[in-house]
């Protein structure tokens, strides 16, 4: 299991075999390469199904609860700390420094890293039009090229 931790401060889950296949899985929401990717071991979440038929987020697993915290927003839990160290409720100042930890960590991933390009040529082109991760577009191409050297004629040959 995967932890993304997108620029915007948004947060996703994915279960995959590796970091390059749980960035090719949330190329269904948009490119992860400029997000911070963790591996989660200990997931549990737990959904309440309500009156209308939706599924509600009812809890989450400490260990994930401790993780989301620790990886994904860092600046926010210290903040949070700080903000709740005398009681349950923040007071009004204790409100504004979480709020302003929120703004940071919204903005703690702008440039910190770059998109990775294609291996190939062919595969720079694709990507510079469809915005798709490498991992992605790598994987498309080396599968075409596949294709087209299995059903390639052969002139007898050794190469």
């Amino acid at each position: 299991m995967f932890m993304c931790r997108w620029p915007n401060g948004d947060l996703s889950f994915v279960h995959a075999p590796s970091k390059e296949e749980a960035i090719i899985a949330l190329d269904e929401w948009d490119n992860a390469e400029l997000a911070e990717i963790t591996r989660v071991s200990d997931f549990m979440v737990d959904f309440r199904l309500n009156a209308e038929g939706e599924l509600e987020l009812q809890a989450i697993g400490e260990a994930l609860h401790d993780h989301i915290w620790e990886k994904a927003f860092p600046l926010l839990a210290e903040a949070r700390g700080a903000a709740l160290a005398d009681g349950d409720e923040p007071t009004n100042a204790g409100k504004e420094v979480i709020r302003k930890a929120v703004q940071k960590e919204k903005e703690r991933l702008a440039g910190k890293k770059r998109l990775k390009t294609a291996d190939t040529g062919l595969g720079k082109s694709i990507q510079s039009q469809t915005g798709a991760p490498a991992a992605l577009v790598n994987r498309y191409v080396k599968r075409r090229a596949t294709q087209l050297l299995e059903h390639s004629p052969t002139t007898g040959r050794k190469q």
